[in-house]
């Protein structure tokens, strides 16, 4: 039975659980937090708040008796310099221990203890709160268009049609000019095809009767050799 025990004494005896606690303490004020088990993580806890209590006296006697626990006299001047300044404002829970899980072996139940460096005002929450969506605002609704805009819509629609209806006539009328460019120009061939012929027909019956014209003095020539 444990009657008025407030020490643990972790299977090990006084000597080295002091040393080891010295030596977990010290690692803790160095490092900022430390990996052990849960039974010497609470016992360590202990120490070092102690070691912080002291680090805010800021005296002779509270560093020789810091002194006497942690061995390192950086550790000793860090602590009162840098961790009794960071704790000025707090009173107590200068440390924190947060279980891991068990340990790989034989299942000791891990945790870190780490020094607590967080203000002890509320942060102020990030997120904004969420607004509730109706289904009349998800569900897109068509909004009434004025009248002005009718008009102009069906303005623009006329107007548009317009143009397109003006293209068609104007493609139209070009086809047809081209239309009778190409029978015009057919035309001009065929009178000048006539006029070829008829020049020809001349030519011909000029030449006949320039021919009949020789034959008849030929003709006078001979008549006239044999009068003589």
């Amino acid at each position: 039975m444990r009657h008025r025990r407030r020490t643990c004494r972790l299977g090990c005896k006084t000597a080295h659980r002091k040393a080891m606690l010295g030596n977990m303490v010290t690692s803790l004020l160095r490092h900022g937090r430390i990996v052990t088990t849960v039974p010497r993580a609470k016992e360590v806890r202990r120490v070092a708040d102690k070691m912080v209590t002291l680090a805010k006296r800021s005296s002779l006697h509270a560093r020789r008796q810091a002194f006497s626990v942690i061995r390192d006299r950086k550790v000793v001047s860090k602590l009162f310099d840098e961790w009794g300044q960071e704790f000025a404002d707090r009173n107590g829970g200068y440390t924190r221990i947060v279980r891991i899980g068990p340990r790989r072996g034989d299942a000791a139940m891990m945790s870190i203890v780490e020094l607590v460096t967080d203000s002890l005002e509320k942060p102020k929450p990030r997120r904004k709160p969420q607004k509730i969506v109706s289904a009349e605002s998800v569900i897109p609704q068509a909004a009434p268009v004025p009248v002005d805009k009718l008009e102009s819509m069906k303005e623009e629609k006329s107007t548009a049609e317009e143009i397109v209806i003006s293209e068609e006539a104007s493609v139209v009328e070009a086809g047809s000019v081209e239309e009778k460019s190409a029978t015009e120009v057919e035309a001009v061939g065929a009178d000048a095809s006539e006029d070829h012929e008829a020049s020809g027909n001349q030519t011909s019956e000029v030449n006949v009767d320039s021919k009949e014209d020789e034959v008849q003095e030929e003709e006078k020539g001979v008549e006239t050799d044999t009068v003589r």
